[in-house]
């Protein structure tokens, strides 16, 4: 099953962003969602450095989650957001951290 997800995730340094979806099949469900959603925190100019998870409980195949994820700190090159995977239950489902280098866009300083 696909994800499915609702999101209006934007880059902020103070709140985190909160989306809700399905859980894909697979024993890596929790890392692709968190991974995705530290990605789409932290901007669309970057390239990953780093991505540290823990997993807490497991998640099942078709399962309702909440995704939380916040931009932590951003410097000139760098952007460090953390987040984590809710279950329907509020259980801890994972948490994670990433690094992310900020790509230079041709044209722009």
């Amino acid at each position: 099953m696909a994800a499915v997800m609702t999101s209006s995730f934007t880059a902020s340094p103070s709140a985190p962003t909160v989306s809700s979806g399905q859980v894909p099949a697979g024993p890596g469900a929790a890392a692709a969602l968190l991974e995705a959603a530290l990605a789409a925190v932290s901007g669309e100019t970057l390239s990953p450095v780093s991505l540290t998870l823990d997993y807490g409980f497991p998640l099942q195949a078709g399962e309702t989650v909440t995704l939380e994820a916040a931009v932590e700190r951003a410097t000139r090159t760098l952007v460090f957001a953390h987040g984590r995977v809710l279950k329907a239950n509020g259980a801890l489902a994972a948490t994670g951290s990433a690094v992310f280098r900020r790509v230079e866009v041709p044209g722009h300083p």
